[in-house]
């Protein structure tokens, strides 16, 4: 039997880069798999359909994370979840003296606020069912000082500690609530970030490589798992020993 058979996963940000390579690896664990995006529907079916070619039933659905009402109507239209993913994230790259006031507010919206409105729309029904699992995406930035990333580190580091605090918060629902945090990959944010931040994390890499998506996934999906089932708090790093 597949770990995840019979199991309903909501991938947020699953349109592209790191959130689509997860969705695809729960799909082929045998889960049933919501594929969240806001703007990329083409790339939400696209990914729908890769779910699809591996035997998993999947379905789009559209959320704006900016919108804690419609997060909460899409996904209260959602059978119950036993798993949430929460990788949606925008980035802005500046220094915090030439940074916008509306850049910061949009990155802390999204990023922090828009994970808390899931976790809040997804628990009534997982405390329903005896029990979940959610998974934040953070970031190595909401750990380790990130300069030109203050609006972004700052909500990847309220991620940890929304994490930490919502974890021993739900023990008690049969809710295990932990995150990872990336570094450097060959998908997702790091793409998108500033060419000049990228390029010196580059030079810290140990292992001489960006990550690779799968690994993350597969990362994701322990931490999702029965195996992980007396792990709950935690924020693993995934980085190629760029913060050892």
């Amino acid at each position: 039997m597949k770990r995840f058979e019979e199991r309903r996963v909501l991938v947020t940000g699953a349109s592209r880069g790191l959130g689509r390579d997860i969705a695809l690896r729960f799909a082929s664990e045998g889960a049933s798999v919501f594929v969240g995006y806001r703007n990329r529907r083409d790339e939400a079916e696209d990914c729908v359909a890769g779910c699809a070619s591996l035997g998993a039933e999947a379905a789009s659905i559209e959320l704006d994370l900016e919108d804690a009402a419609a997060v909460r109507t899409s996904i209260a239209e959602l059978p119950d979840l036993d798993v949430l993913v929460n990788n949606a994230a925008i980035i802005r790259d500046q220094f915090f003296l030439l940074q916008p006031d509306a850049d910061d507010a949009e990155v802390i919206a999204t990023n922090l606020n828009g994970t808390m409105a899931c976790i809040r729309a997804a628990l009534p029904g997982m405390i329903r069912s005896g029990g979940g699992v959610v998974i934040n995406v953070a970031s190595v930035a909401g750990l380790y000082a990130s300069p030109g990333q203050a609006s972004y580190a700052a909500s990847k580091g309220g991620v940890i500690a929304l994490t930490r605090t919502l974890a021993r918060e739900l023990a008690r629902h049969g809710i295990r609530i932990n995150a990872v945090a990336p570094g450097i990959f060959d998908a997702g944010m790091a793409q998108r970030m500033d060419h000049r931040v990228r390029d010196a994390r580059m030079q810290l890499l140990p292992m001489g490589r960006p990550g690779r998506s799968e690994e993350l996934a597969s990362v994701v999906a322990f931490l999702a798992s029965d195996e992980a089932s007396y792990i709950t708090g935690e924020t693993v790093v995934v980085d190629g020993g760029m913060t050892a």
